[in-house]
């Protein structure tokens, strides 16, 4: 299944409908934070052509019960999930996060599965280290978390998150 043709919007669509309703019900505060672009050409006030400009930052930010933490959602329509897709950037900052005693985590969507996965930085970093970088479906399985959409269309992925703070 792939509902939105642009790749990871899927996902990201269904993270910004949860996060409302998380903050909505005051359970945590989450940001999704923007990709950084320089415009290089523009016309009417609009940008026609630009190019991205790295950022320290993943995804998305929060603090849920008094931590902080950070997270990249993506999606793959294979049966692994290729490591690549983190960008190095974004490798370093989850590193700091962690050295800096906050969380870093990814949600990870196999469209091919219809199943997401909440998944600690550390637990797939030490995997992708003694191994490859490309993470069978199976491993998520055995080493992540399934979180599961609800009827309102909520990806409530909270209930796992607290296995990562305990």
């Amino acid at each position: 299944m792939n509902p939105i043709k642009n790749q990871g919007m899927f996902l990201e669509t269904l993270l910004n409908i949860t996060h409302q309703k998380y903050i909505d019900n005051n359970d945590c505060v989450v940001s999704k934070i923007p990709t950084n672009i320089i415009p290089i050409s523009t016309k009417n006030n609009q940008i026609t052509n630009a190019k991205f400009q790295n950022s320290l930052n993943c995804d998305y930010i929060g603090v849920y019960k008094g931590m902080y933490f950070e997270f990249e959602a993506k999606e793959t329509y294979k049966d692994y999930f290729d490591f690549h897709l983190i960008r190095k950037n974004q490798n370093e900052k989850m590193k700091l996060v962690i050295n800096n005693k906050g969380i870093a985590f990814l949600i990870i969507y196999f469209g091919n599965y219809e199943e997401f996965f909440l998944v600690n930085y550390s637990t797939l970093k030490t995997w992708v280290n003694k191994n490859k970088k490309t993470i069978p479906y199976e491993w998520f399985l055995d080493n992540a978390y399934q979180v599961y959409l609800d009827n309102e269309f909520k990806l409530n992925y909270l209930p796992k998150l607290n296995f990562l703070i305990n």
